[in-house]
């Protein structure tokens, strides 16, 4: 539970990383890097759209942040089991 786990690829300029206690959001290849990160707190839900291998995240805020690089359903089985 404590491990960081790691989807996409740095090379493709997609990333998503979970780590114990937040999400970061890692877009663009270098030197235009993003990255964005939403702390476990500030997450409301994560869905993830039937038919699109698509991961939606919603903060309590009202922002929401998508990943579509692929393994949808492992990605929001493991956010959920950190929340």
């Amino acid at each position: 539970m404590d491990e960081i786990q790691k989807f996409g690829s740095p090379l493709l300029g997609h990333q998503l990383i979970i780590h114990p206690n937040r999400v970061e959001i890692i877009s663009g290849c270098l030197p235009f890097r993003r990255r964005r990160t939403i702390p476990f707190s500030a997450i409301a839900s994560v869905e993830t759209p039937q038919l699109l291998n698509v991961v939606v995240i919603h903060t309590k805020d009202g922002k929401k942040a998508t990943y579509s690089v692929g393994h949808a359903r492992h990605i929001q089985q493991a956010i959920l089991e950190r929340l």
